[in-house]
């Protein structure tokens, strides 16, 4: 009797650390994707990020050439 409980016991911790073992394993799986999901995010995120600046700079550059531009029309159209 001693011997048959004894071995219950054994059977439902080791079935119990089995289950939480499979727990584990999927949770280390599902962290792993995740943390390389919000890498490419992260990655996305720069690269978004630089294309708008570069956007913006070459907005600001062709504003600056054309106040430049109609500046030296103005001051021809003066001087002739």
């Amino acid at each position: 009797s001693l011997l048959t409980a004894l071995l219950r016991q054994y059977f439902f911790v080791s079935i119990s650390r089995a289950c939480a073992e499979s727990q584990a394993s999927e949770h280390a799986s599902r962290l792993n994707t995740m943390q390389s999901a919000q890498k490419n995010l992260d990655e996305r995120i720069d690269e978004v990020t630089m294309q708008y600046r570069r956007l913006r700079q070459e907005a600001i550059t062709t504003e600056l050439l054309d106040v430049v531009s109609g500046f030296e029309a103005a001051t021809a159209t003066n001087h002739d």
